[in-house]
């Protein structure tokens, strides 16, 4: 595409060849985030759908991106990393109970839904960012630092399903206080 066109152009040409999968994964995701609005009640087992389901996505978005290397992989694995450690002080979610039989009751949040759009955006945008700029795929700095951001949102959705197993643990122990 030349560089000389109006940036409308290019965003219309960047939507128009968008395949149509694409949208239907961001429906999908507003659609999901969305339930995360409200309060709601989830058993153990589906807790672990956000973080694998993001988490491979993410992981194959940077693969698709910048190879199976070995830099990439460790890069996104510290993103997880930091994610895991930055929820120490972030705390999210904050209004979790565990009702003693395996299930959680969760407060609605703008958090899931905002953290499964970043994930959509920034892998939407190195996607885009790439078909401009094929040659950074290989450029070790946006490699390392566009792994690492993949990472790293998706980690805070296993901190926040780690968080969410914690509450069990801490409500067992009060129940034995």
């Amino acid at each position: 595409m030349p560089s000389n066109l109006p940036l409308s152009t290019v965003i219309v040409e960047m939507i128009s060849h968008t395949p149509g999968y694409v949208w239907l994964i961001l429906a999908a995701l507003v659609v999901l985030g969305s339930l995360q609005l409200r309060d709601h009640v989830v058993p153990r087992a589906r807790l672990a759908f956000a973080p694998v389901g993001l988490g491979a996505l993410s992981l194959w978005g940077a693969t698709m991106a910048f190879g199976t290397r070995t830099e990439v992989i460790a890069a996104w694995a510290l993103g997880i990393a930091l994610a895991l450690v930055a929820n120490r002080w972030l705390q999210w979610p904050r209004n979790v109970r565990a009702d003693g039989t395996g299930r959680f009751a969760i407060g609605g949040s703008p958090w899931p839904l905002i953290a499964m759009l970043a994930v959509f955006m920034i892998r939407y945008a190195i996607a885009v960012t790439l078909v401009f700029h094929h040659e950074w795929a290989r450029d070790p700095f946006f490699s390392f630092a566009a792994a690492l951001v993949y990472g790293a949102i998706s980690g805070l959705f296993a901190a926040r399903a780690l968080r969410i197993l914690r509450s069990a643990g801490a409500a067992h122990g009060l129940a034995a206080a």
